[in-house]
């Protein structure tokens, strides 16, 4: 199977299903980009497994009062969004506003491949629990001027609007929100946290993976 025979707009259809008040934060941005992306053989085996320990915090701690938002690798979290629809029927709210192209710097064949075959096998959810995924690999502040020769400098930060505000989480019921993330905050989601923490419970949970 090929790229080109995908139905991009199907995939973006089933991952966007049932996201219901929080649609308008799952982005159409990889799978525009796919449109034109380069013809390649995607792999019809696909192994989905996620760190155990990523996955039982998000359990325990995902709810309807609690809004958790994991920001990890592509590859983490596409893993993670399969796993919590299918298995515990929590569904996530992919937040990826990532422009997929053949010389970017980040976006990589097999997150393509994870993707579409991720999005192609889940099944429908309907739930009052959501975990919104944001990929922390979305831009990397070591990289040097040298890296970025003959690229396509597809990185990309997060800012207000990328993620939910408190009066919107209020109004639907949230009183907590928890953010999962790697050991070293990124600066715009620390950005994030300073401005809602006032109105708004947050605790940070930093894991190696």
């Amino acid at each position: 199977m090929h790229l080109q025979d995908i139905d991009l707009r199907k995939v973006y259809r089933i991952w966007k299903s049932n996201l219901g008040p929080f649609q308008g934060f799952f982005r159409s941005t990889p799978f525009v980009s796919l449109q034109t992306y380069d013809n390649f053989m995607l792999k019809e085996e696909n192994t989905c497994q996620c760190n155990k320990n990523v996955l039982d915090i998000v359990v325990e701690n995902c709810s309807k009062n609690n809004f958790f938002i994991v920001d990890l690798s592509i590859d983490e979290i596409l893993n993670l969004a399969f796993i919590l629809n299918n298995e515990y029927s929590i569904k996530p709210i992919l937040n990826v506003n990532l422009l997929f192209h053949p010389f970017g710097i980040i976006g990589t064949k097999e997150n393509i491949n994870k993707l579409i075959n991720n999005g192609l096998n889940l099944k429908e959810v309907s739930t009052e629990k959501f975990v919104m995924l944001i990929p922390y690999d979305r831009y990397n502040d070591d990289f040097k001027i040298d890296d970025l020769k003959d690229k396509l400098n597809n990185q990309y930060g997060i800012n207000d609007d990328d993620l939910p505000n408190t009066d919107m989480l209020k109004i639907l019921g949230y009183t907590k929100i928890t953010i999962l993330t790697m050991n070293k905050i990124k600066d715009d989601l620390q950005d994030y946290i300073n401005f809602i923490n006032e109105d708004i419970e947050v605790e940070v949970i930093k894991v190696r993976v």
